[in-house]
């Protein structure tokens, strides 16, 4: 009887695990399966390579209002629990810590080799926020695109 109970209580724990969701809010579509549902939805793009689970880093260059920055992905994933705020590119000004967060991108308009977004830059000093915010649209290749990740 006692095995019998044991059994029971093993088998209802790995049920309710291969039952457990994982804490995420984000979706990854490959760019060529975007379509014009898309259009109005807040994503980040994962440039080069896949970012998946945050091992790899990968750069790229945003002109912003006519200046070119450099941006670095900033993935927060563990491949259970990714939430898409916690999902950015950033960008070290200097060594006074203070950083660019290239964040809430919204996709404009997609064509066959261009995804179009409105963008916000939020600027940080010592990981807290300044209040100065900048609003910008630009656009990335394709080609160049990983993953697009979509907020659920």
């Amino acid at each position: 009887m006692k095995r019998i109970i044991g059994l029971t209580v093993i088998g209802i724990f790995f049920v309710a695990c291969l039952m457990a969701q994982d804490g995420s809010n984000i979706k990854y579509y490959e760019p060529i399966n975007l379509d014009s549902s898309f259009i109005g939805k807040y994503c980040h793009i994962d440039f080069g390579e896949e970012s998946f689970g945050g091992r790899i880093i990968d750069t790229i260059e945003i002109k912003v209002k006519g200046q070119k920055m450099r941006f670095y992905e900033h993935r927060k994933d563990n491949g259970f629990n990714n939430w898409f705020n916690e999902q950015y590119l950033i960008r070290i000004e200097d060594k006074n810590l203070v950083s660019t967060r290239l964040q809430n991108s919204r996709i404009d308009c997609l064509t066959t080799d261009k995804i179009y977004l409105t963008s916000v830059l939020r600027y940080y000093a010592n990981e807290s926020p300044i209040d100065t915010i900048t609003v910008f649209q630009h656009w990335y290749d394709q080609k160049n695109i990983s993953k697009v990740l979509i907020k659920n």
